[in-house]
């Protein structure tokens, strides 16, 4: 990743190999299996209210739609936003909840697979075969599913300590409860583009490169055009929010990074002490809306200043970026490191030379 792809979200990054994941199990005098173990209740948009029965079992992925949506039918490789819950049928408990302040909804590209690069996306795998051609946005849907069979070829690599992270059994049945919430895109009255601007090339209605033939030469200064003014809750410093983007230079023959195409999204932190990514960014979408396209030019300083990153951006390098802000939340705080341990003193020698009669 050119824009420094936030590391601590990265699967292969975020916990030690070490960590195994624990089968949870459950006795089978009380086991029902999938739907049958619950009542979900609750109106789509918001967290779905659960009355379990039983302890639930699952294998293979059973769906169930719970209300069907009035909007957009989807197609194949369309991009659809998805809020998400997930409770675990032997614990009952609620594992993760996009509708948290605290998390972010995914993205799934409809018919492609998806290789997971953060909790969200390893998650997402459970349901993303679930969504296909034909359902409409404003769907709920109910998946029931083992975990080993949504999980089955990450049990086995760094990924399962995030799944015991999340106190997630080898042997659960899970539940996913995912709203089809919109495609993925800008949401709002669109604007003009400014002077500066270098034009948007589209394929297949998506961003694709950027045309910098009738574009004036970099001013130098960070540059920021609101093409989509967002209607969602303005992005605040020190939250991470969920993008989709392109990236190119203006002597580029094609973007250095984007991830429209293939429907994958960046989960990245705006400004503030913890930001993972340039300056440029934070300083350009912290204050913007949700649901907002922005075009973005980032002078060197902000961005990668004389080194450059890679073979595709040269030092000294303007980037330009285009950018929907897709959700927001508030990042979590790091866990404090563990107090070290003071070694216990050791008392010093009597200086006094007297002696007892």
């Amino acid at each position: 990743m050119r824009l420094r792809r936030p590391s601590l979200l990265l699967l292969s990054t975020l916990l030690p190999a070490s960590l195994a994941l624990a089968a949870c199990g459950g006795s089978d005098s009380d086991e029902v299996k999938g739907l049958d173990a619950v009542e979900i209740s609750g109106p789509v948009g918001e967290t779905p209210e659960l009355d379990w029965k039983a302890v639930m079992t699952a294998g293979k992925p059973q769906t169930k739609v719970l209300a069907e949506g009035d909007g957009a039918e989807l197609k194949k490789d369309d991009v659809v936003r998805v809020e998400f819950t997930l409770a675990d049928g032997w614990t009952h408990k609620i594992n993760y909840d996009s509708y948290d302040a605290t998390s972010l909804s995914t993205l799934v590209k409809v018919g492609a697979e998806k290789e997971p690069q953060t909790l969200t996306d390893l998650l997402s795998l459970a349901f993303a075969d679930q969504i296909e051609a034909g359902q409409t946005i404003g769907t709920r849907l109910a998946v029931t599913v083992g975990s080993d069979v949504a999980f089955g070829g990450y049990l086995g690599s760094q990924a399962a300590g995030l799944l015991a992270g999340l106190d997630i059994g080898n042997e659960d049945g899970l539940l996913f409860i995912a709203d089809l919430v919109g495609l993925a895109g800008p949401e709002g009255a669109e604007e003009a583009a400014p002077g500066w601007a270098p034009k948007i090339v589209e394929e297949a209605g998506l961003p694709a490169s950027l045309d910098f033939s009738d574009a004036p030469k970099p001013s130098g200064k960070l540059e920021v055009a609101t093409l989509t003014k967002g209607t969602g809750p303005v992005v605040a410093e020190g939250q991470t929010i969920l993008v989709s983007y392109l990236g190119q230079i203006p002597d580029g023959e094609k973007p250095f990074d984007a991830s429209y195409a293939d429907g994958r999204g960046l989960e990245a932190v705006v400004g503030g002490k913890d930001a993972t990514v340039v300056k440029g960014w934070s300083k350009a979408l912290v204050g913007l809306p949700v649901g907002s396209r922005v075009m973005i030019q980032i002078p060197p300083k902000l961005g990668y200043g004389k080194e450059g990153q890679g073979e595709d951006i040269p030092g000294n390098s303007t980037l330009y970026f285009v950018v929907d802000i897709l959700d927001a939340a508030d990042t979590k705080p790091k866990p404090e490191p563990a107090p070290e341990a003071t070694p216990e003193a050791t008392p010093e020698p009597s200086t006094d030379a007297s002696t007892e009669e």
